[in-house]
């Protein structure tokens, strides 16, 4: 299964970074289940609510390394994967 991340708006400048790791990079509004949500941490509490509903793992990347944000996204399609 290829990997997917959605992206918050505003977290283009990590589109490149996780399409060179072999991610497919997809709107936010397509985040779910199977989807994690990368956001930046202005956005996160906007989004938790919607978390409940879609059941998609939010990422905040606010104060994080593209490397680090990375780990997290891979980190959360294991255990959804398990």
């Amino acid at each position: 299964m290829p990997k997917r991340v959605a992206l918050a708006e505003g977290m283009r400048g990590l589109n490149d970074f996780f399409t060179a790791r072999g991610f497919t990079v997809v709107p936010a509004d397509e985040a779910n289940a199977e989807v994690p949500l990368v956001v930046t941490g202005m956005t996160e509490n906007f989004t938790g609510d919607q978390r409940r509903a879609l059941k998609a793992p939010v990422i905040s990347a606010e104060g994080k390394t593209p490397e680090e944000i990375v780990r997290e996204v891979e980190n959360a399609i294991g255990r959804m994967e398990a």
